[in-house]
């Protein structure tokens, strides 16, 4: 434990480590403000003048507004927001259009128009996927079987994404039976909040691959590290207190860190809307049976194993390594990797099986839980989340046991 704080000191006691922590902690505040800074609507006036809303005042007016839509999302509720929704426009025009009256919009669409975000694509067409008009649906179909209709349209969604692999498809199936129904809805928070939570965790990987990397490495650079060894505990002891209060650190700059940033965003936009299903904010298809509070927690938990395990590839390549900036270099590269390989080839073993296979843009924890990826291995289909939180636990404990390893047989130059 002695060499334990010794080692927690030496590490605070850095000015960049410092600087990168105070970064973390000011980018939590940051990017959760932004997602806040983004909401805004036109409220119409009595006097017919318009005032236009801006932050927290456009949250707060959207969520009064919200209030009258909350509730299960069943066929009869579905069934009147579209006759609502149709009556409006077959009287004044599209809802797109400059000339729809504000104060009709504001008033008989916008409470309800998250009830009706599922029909285009539960009437989508079964061949090419592209949705229906709200226009085109007619509301006597809406009526006892909408969420058999929705099983048929992810039916056809995994036929035409997983062909050849009748497991993928036969498992989303199963999966999607699972779910608890009829929906619940309770607007308000929005999807920039998560993407925003994924890119938090993205900018905290950075910052501890940063902080992680001259861990071995610059002591190798100093000649610090022959001196070590040669102390009572200086070869596998060393190690293992090296790498367990890099840990703590990180886990306690990430909890903190998330948690600020979480509470945040909830404050701003309540925490009633955190019981709506996760379908209800992505796609009425989708496979995990969760809200959006569960959500939160999901993301910060796998966002922090995967950060770990990057940055125990980071320690083992700071082992392994002769000098600091080759260690940054390449753990930069290992953390990006998913991300690139994403966008060049889509969801492949390459971009899920790397330790940083969770954090990114398209490729994040997030969008693999909102998509419906599958990678098959001969007769066998895995879900790329469950994919992406295996890999990162294995690696997570591999890397960790091959800095140690790499570290006990060093040899100085």
């Amino acid at each position: 434990m002695r060499l334990f704080r010794l080692e927690i000191k030496r590490i605070l006691k850095s000015r960049r480590t410092l600087i990168l922590l105070a970064i973390a902690l000011l980018l939590s505040v940051a990017m959760a403000y932004l997602p806040i800074s983004f909401e805004g609507i036109n409220r119409p006036n009595e006097d017919g003048t318009v005032t236009e809303l801006n932050g927290l005042a456009a949250i707060k007016y959207k969520q009064d507004l919200y209030k009258t839509s909350a509730g299960e999302v069943t066929p009869d509720r579905i069934k009147s927001a579209l006759e609502t929704y149709q009556s409006c426009v077959r009287e004044y025009g599209p809802v797109e259009e400059e000339g729809f009256p504000l104060a009709v919009y504001i008033e008989k669409i916008v409470p309800f128009r998250h009830l009706l975000m599922g029909l285009p694509e539960t009437f989508a067409d079964p061949l090419t996927g592209i949705g229906a008009d709200l226009m085109d649906i007619d509301p006597n179909d809406i009526d006892g079987a909408y969420y058999e209709k929705c099983a048929e349209h992810l039916q056809d969604v995994m036929r035409n994404g997983q062909r050849e692999n009748e497991t993928a498809q036969q498992k989303a199936l199963e999966k999607y039976s699972e779910l608890d129904t009829p929906f619940y809805l309770h607007s308000g928070i929005s999807k920039d909040a998560f993407d925003y939570i994924e890119l938090y965790i993205l900018c905290l990987a950075i910052l501890c691959v940063a902080i992680a990397a001259p861990t071995f490495a610059g002591e190798y650079q100093t000649g610090g590290d022959s001196i070590l060894r040669t102390t009572k505990y200086g070869r596998k002891q060393l190690a293992i207190t090296k790498i367990l209060a890099a840990f703590t650190l990180f886990v306690v700059t990430f909890l903190v860190g998330i948690t600020v940033h979480i509470l945040i965003l909830d404050a701003a936009f309540g925490t009633d809307c955190l019981k709506t299903s996760f379908q209800m904010r992505y796609s009425i298809i989708n496979l995990p049976n969760i809200n959006l509070g569960q959500l939160q927690i999901i993301l910060a938990a796998a966002g922090l194993l995967s950060v770990l395990a990057t940055v125990s590839c980071t320690l083992f390549l700071s082992a392994k390594c002769k000098d600091t900036l080759t260690v940054l270099l390449i753990s930069i590269v290992v953390l990006l990797m998913p991300l690139f390989a994403y966008v060049a080839m889509g969801a492949t073993w390459l971009s899920t099986i790397l330790p940083s296979a969770g954090i990114g843009m398209q490729n994040n924890f997030l969008y693999q839980l909102a998509d419906f990826n599958y990678l098959n291995i001969g007769g066998m289909s895995f879900w790329t989340p469950h994919v992406i939180l295996i890999s990162a636990g294995i690696e997570l404990f591999v890397f960790t046991f091959l800095a140690i390893h790499s570290y006990c047989r060093h040899q100085v130059a």
